[in-house]
């Protein structure tokens, strides 16, 4: 989630990104302060405020979401459970390391993988000194109900995907990919969603679902009991020894519920039309075509069930239980003790049932993330390989080999999960399942089945760095350095009062200071170089500014004051919100200074250190600031959003910043001689940009295939975990939402433009593709919108985009100095389009 996303927006005609929509011009820092005064809808507040359409008003017992389609969105160590005495099906799965509780603890062990970075060790980035900033309680009190304490200790998570489960009241949804799941205090819904997709937003409902809970009524209370670098684990508990678990990771085609001392019980809300037993069979290891059905005692006892809608879905146990239906409810009487499964059956039921039973009782109970050291040269390809491990409740020394006791036939119990489309774009062909399962998606387009623990892929490795990518002519230079002279006594003054506008001014400054040395204005570069220190201070070593950071000792965190007071100021950053945004232009400016004057940044040092802790900590072990707070390994990018609750789960709309926040965390740990950390970063990087390309920035033939046809635009305004909108937070014209996608333009932007699809998202026939970048900047009107757009047309055509960028007035952090570089060491001569 971005800024304006946490809350609905009642400014409605203001861009409190720093640009307003079309025509009006670019409001200054002063303008956007008079917006951001924002609401949230709570239980005790469902009413809109002044200027928000009355049919907006939200039911208090749903937390509203932003609609899709319209310009102004609404609001926005493992517990020791008892073993079953001489019951070995109750798994009771060990700890894995020492270092803070709540997170993977280790990274694995894998055979021919070294990971760029250990992240078991204290970062360099923490030298132990005390805190930078003043410490005090959140009044937003973490809930202690809904997480065990006892094990789920600080730095707590704060934007994680699972994030709704330990939030507000802790009743809106997570989304599991293929599936969307509520954790109630008693049971578990579990639903497949059916996705609907129109021109400006693909949107998803629960189609069909189950809960499964308790039918003695003996599970009264759901607690967080577990997460780790990938999933999240929740326990139920009750009245006497009760219990269920249940561990949530995305991509998997079984959900898997531990029950012990539990009445299952199984309902539906639609009506089942057909209950049959599934023989157990398995398919030989020797033969390719034809099924072998044996009779596997020791297998899971399956049945596929038949609703009204003419879903159909494999519901596996072990030991077997006996339902009896009554009607929408399966129950079977007395106390059981074992696992159940479900599995929705996709649109080819019968293809895919002899597909998931080969995989079925096999399930993840821990899951960790390596990345591995850079392979390669600039010459030959750089790259790093992204590996997922899960160990399974099938494991034995880690060995997923072990198989079902048979006389005839073995199989092999792999655990099958799915990818998404940007895993497939560089996964090994020998990890994708050749017989594949059908009709399965999620937000991101169809979900591929994968067999094995251990999942790896290549993720190329793009080289950025603090200049541009191309030399600068002689002529282009002295240009250049004519409108940063301009720039320098006009553009360096930076009167914003809050965290995020702030900081989009202190790196408009550093900016103008890269480009100075760049170029070799070492005068200019001196004076700026001063100018960002006089302007840091205040806020880093002093604390002198209104609007200071605190160190937050509930949630573990550096908030804004007025954030930590009032959820709608500074853009909700006090509840974790947009802090890679916020913090990550801070940290480009000290990165900037660190390079070029280390002495004179000194004294920035340890705040800078601990802002970069608080949004891309890369220790396991630091005891004050989580692990990558935004960063989804899986996903292969950020979720904004902090500690609010949405029913569509997390979300993020500005790639661009996502990436700023990342190159700024790079070019730091460059500047501070940091090798390996820096190492680490840009792979998060290049995966935060291959993720920007692939789901906010795809080719329209991309787009058909992600979103489907009637969504085929070249970018997208907002990702959510359940849905997309061809919309911002802060208004739906097009300008918007290409416009949040690229800035702030820095050498690292273009990693998530390309040329052909600038050229593509031109379109230069208005009447071909109204919703084209050409004819969002003729509607832009000469502002700050305009010209990102018509610098990221450079890479098609230099001249029409310099003539018309320098005609722009610039958004407030930006300058003509900035647009210029940009064009000069990103240019194509001449049009082709």
């Amino acid at each position: 989630m971005h800024f304006r996303e946490i809350l609905a927006l009642a400014v409605l005609a203001v861009n409190i990104h720093g640009v307003l929509g079309s025509p009006a011009p670019v409001p200054d820092a002063s303008q956007a302060e008079a917006g951001k005064q924002l609401w949230i809808s709570t239980p005790e507040s469902t009413a809109p405020p002044a200027g928000i359409p009355s049919d907006y008003a939200l039911h208090p017992a749903r937390r509203a979401q932003p609609p899709s389609g319209v310009h102004l969105p609404g609001p926005k160590d493992r517990p020791a459970m008892n073993e079953q005495d001489g019951h070995a099906d109750f798994i009771r799965t060990p700890d894995i390391g020492s270092a803070a509780p709540g997170y993977q603890k280790q990274a694995p062990v894998i055979k021919g993988i070294t990971s760029v970075l250990n992240s078991n060790q204290q970062s360099p980035l923490n030298n132990g000194n005390p805190l930078a900033f003043k410490s005090q309680k959140h009044p937003y009190v973490p809930n202690a109900s809904l997480f065990d304490s006892s094990t789920i200790k600080l730095p707590l998570a704060t934007n994680k995907w699972w994030q709704n489960l330990i939030v507000e009241q802790g009743v809106d949804p997570i989304h599991p990919y293929p599936y969307i799941v509520y954790c109630n205090t008693n049971s578990s819904k579990i639903g497949f969603p059916k996705f609907t997709v129109a021109p400006e937003h693909v949107t998803s409902d629960m189609s069909s679902e189950w809960e499964l809970g308790d039918a003695s009524g003996a599970l009264k209370q759901r607690k967080v009991t577990n997460t780790d670098a990938l999933g999240v684990e929740v326990t139920w508990t009750g009245s006497g020894s009760a219990q269920m678990r249940s561990r949530f990771y995305k991509g998997m085609p079984f959900q898997t519920f531990e029950l012990k001392g539990v009445t299952p019980l199984l309902r539906t809300t639609n009506a089942i039309t057909k209950v049959e037993p599934v023989q157990r069979a398995v398919l030989s290891a020797h033969e390719t075509e034809a099924q072998v059905t044996i009779d596997v005692a020791d297998m899971p006892a399956m049945s596929k069930i038949t609703l009204n809608d003419n879903s159909q879905w494999l519901v596996a146990s072990k030991p077997e239980i006996k339902w009896k239906q009554n009607e929408g409810t399966l129950t079977q009487q007395g106390a059981y003790t074992g696992f159940v499964q479900l599995a929705h059956l996709g649109d080819q039921p019968q293809n895919n049932i002899n597909v998931l039973q080969q995989y079925v009782g096999t399930y993840p109970i821990e899951g960790a993330v390596t990345y591995a050291q850079v392979q390669g040269s600039d010459g030959t390809g750089r790259s790093s390989n992204i590996v997922y491990f899960y160990k399974t409740n099938t494991d034995v020394d880690g060995d997923t080999k072990q198989v079902y006791n048979t006389t005839s036939v073995s199989t092999t119990m792999q655990l099958l999960s799915f990818v998404l489309p940007h895993h497939v774009d560089n996964i090994g062909n020998n990890t994708i399942l050749s017989t594949g399962l059908s009709g399965y998606r999620s937000t991101k387009g169809p979900l591929t089945a994968v067999a094995g623990n251990i999942i790896s892929y290549n993720q190329p490795l793009e080289r950025v760095s603090f200049e541009g990518m191309r030399a600068i002519s002689d002529s282009d230079k002295d240009r250049l350095k004519q409108q940063l002279l301009k720039d320098a006594a006009s553009s360096t003054t930076v009167t914003a009062q809050d965290p995020y506008f702030f900081g989009k001014g202190v790196a408009r400054v550093a900016r103008l200071y890269q480009i100075a040395q760049e170029i070799g204005d070492k005068t200019t570069a001196a004076t700026l170089g001063t100018k960002i220190v006089n302007l840091l201070t205040p806020w880093l070593v002093s604390k002198s500014n209104n609007d200071t950071l605190v160190y937050d000792a509930s949630w573990g965190g550096v908030v804004s004051t007025l954030g930590i007071s009032d959820p709608s100021l500074d853009f909700g950053q006090g509840r974790y919100n947009d802090h890679h945004f916020h913090y990550g232009y801070f940290l480009y400016a000290g990165a900037i200074l660190a390079k070029y004057d280390i002495n004179t940044f000194a004294p920035l040092r340890e705040p800078m250190n601990q802002l970069l802790r608080d949004y891309a900590n890369p220790s396991y072990a630091d005891t004050q600031f989580p692990y990558m707070r935004h960063f989804d390994p899986y996903d292969g990018h950020s979720w904004a959003a902090g500690l609010f609750s949405f029913m569509d789960g997390r979300n993020q709309e500005s790639t661009g910043e996502a990436i700023n926040a990342y190159y700024s965390a790079y070019l730091y740990a460059m500047a501070l001689g940091f090798d390996e950390t820096a190492a680490f970063y840009e792979i998060v990087l290049n995966m935060e940009a291959t993720s920007g390309r692939r789901y906010w920035h795809p080719m329209r033939s991309q787009s058909k295939d992600l979103y489907g046809n009637a969504f085929a635009h070249n970018t997208v305004g907002i990702v959510w975990s359940s849905k997309a909108d061809y919309v911002t937070f802060f208004g739906a014209d097009t300008e918007f939402v290409y416009g949040i996608q690229m800035l702030p333009f820095t050498p690292a932007t273009r990693m998530l433009i390309r040329p052909d699809w600038v050229k593509e998202a031109w379109c230069p026939d208005n009447n071909t593709c109204a919703d084209g970048m050409k004819a969002a900047a003729q509607h832009a009107n000469k502002n700050g919108w305009a010209q990102f757009l018509y610098t990221a047309y450079a890479m098609v055509d230099r001249n029409t985009a310099l003539d018309n960028a320098l005609s722009c007035t610039p958004d407030d952090g930006n300058t003509l100095t900035n647009t210029m570089h940009w064009i000069f060491t990103n240019q194509q001569a001449s049009a082709d389009a």
